[in-house]
């Protein structure tokens, strides 16, 4: 099966870190993978963690992009700051300061890299797979999609941006 992919992006304010937790539970499902409570809140943790440090810590526009091929997710997460990602000693009754430990304990790898004038973190994250015939319905939607021999038609975007 290819890698679906979803990208979207958020200007990078903190008001928008739900939206992103939403789109990129609601993308997963529409993927047709079956979430249990305990799958989709892990998804929610780690796509809020990251865009919560792109956003606090980043400058400008931020792009996630979800790569989902059967069984793992990769939530990509592109910001504007070049600066690596800092794991920070939380005490007790910190507020803060946990999030990327908690990622690491999510995922089943995480790294980060520098991208031009900023960097990209990713984690990437065990799924259960979809029933055959949840994935059949999947891929006739794909399919249906696809334009027919001969016809030119437009593409579908797979960007969604958040103004």
């Amino acid at each position: 099966m290819p890698t679906l992919v979803h990208r979207f992006v958020l200007a990078g304010e903190e008001r928008e870190v739900s939206l992103a937790r939403r789109t990129v539970v609601d993308k997963v499902r529409a993927w047709g993978v079956p979430l249990n409570d305990d799958a989709a809140d892990a998804i929610r943790l780690v796509a809020s963690e990251l865009v919560s440090n792109a956003v606090v810590h980043g400058e400008g526009s931020v792009t996630v992009t979800l790569y989902h091929r059967p069984g793992r997710l990769v939530i990509d997460v592109l910001d504007d700051n070049p600066a690596a990602p800092q794991m920070s000693c939380a005490q007790a009754d910190d507020e803060s300061g946990r999030g990327l430990a908690l990622v690491e304990l999510l995922a089943s790898r995480c790294a980060w890299e520098p991208v031009g004038q900023g960097k990209r973190v990713w984690a990437e994250i065990a799924l259960p797979k979809a029933a055959p015939a949840i994935r059949a319905a999947v891929l006739r939607r794909l399919f249906a999609l696809r334009p027919k021999r001969g016809v030119v038609a437009e593409p579908e975007s797979l960007t969604l941006a958040v103004a």
